[in-house]
Parts: structure tokens; sequence; C-alpha cells
């Protein structure tokens, strides 16, 4: 399976959108009830996050995952570094900026998440789901 899913947050509506598409990737995908809940609350985190950001609309990408010859789905997007929590991931839940707790729950809801800096002002945030 190849495929790509681009999800545009401009505002609030745009959340439920990403919440609803995750969902139905996820299903596609052959992800179980649960684990579908759980991608969807997290694309839907990062696509609240992007719904902060003051310079514009956000992009949300949802990808097919491989290693190991496991299969699973990533779903990626450009957050402004402001918003990336300074700690360690397993304090983030101490954070008191509700755009970096919303960061933090969407990371814990998955399998893998990785925070990388993009110049000076963005981090691209990349959340995985493994099928089991």
């Amino acid at each position: 399976m190849n495929m790509e899913r681009k999800i545009y947050v401009n505002n609030d509506l745009d959340i439920v959108m990403a919440r609803m598409q995750a969902r139905d990737v996820a299903k596609e995908m052959g992800f179980g009830t649960a684990d579908q809940a759980r991608i969807s609350l997290a694309a839907s985190e990062l696509a609240r996050v992007l719904c902060w950001n003051a310079n514009g609309p956000g992009e949300i990408v949802m990808s097919i995952a491989s290693k190991n010859g496991h299969e699973g789905l990533k779903v990626a997007c450009l957050v402004n570094l402001e918003y990336v929590p300074t700690q360690d991931k397993e304090n983030w839940a101490n954070e008191t900026s509700v755009v970096s707790r919303s960061l933090a729950g969407a990371c814990q809801l998955v399998d893998e998440s990785l925070v990388e800096e993009q110049g000076k002002e963005h981090a691209r945030v990349t959340l995985t789901k493994w099928l089991k």
C-alpha cells in the first residue's frame, strides 16, 4: 500500500476534519477500533496546535511507515518551535502551555514520536503508530 494524504488546517472545523480523515486512513490500513481512536485523537491534537499558528494555515501529512517488515501510519506536521516543550518527553505532562500539553498528549497516544528542529522557527513533529 502506497499512500499519502494531506489535511490542511486553517480553523477549528479543520480539527474535526483531521480527526475524521485520520480515523478513515487507520481503518483502511486495518488498525483496530482502539488504535483508530488513538490515531484520530493524535491527529486532531496536532491540528489543534496548528490552529494556534499565527503564520497562517498548516498541513498534516499522513503516510505509510515501514520498518523491519512492520507497517504503520505516520502523521507529521510542521509547528512553531515555541510550541515544542523544552523538557524531556517524559516530563511534557508538566508543561503549563495548553499548546505544549496538546503536543505532548498527541505524542503519548502513539508508539513513536520524533520532534526535529527545522531551522530557527519550526519543528517537524512525526508520530508513528505500528500495526500489531
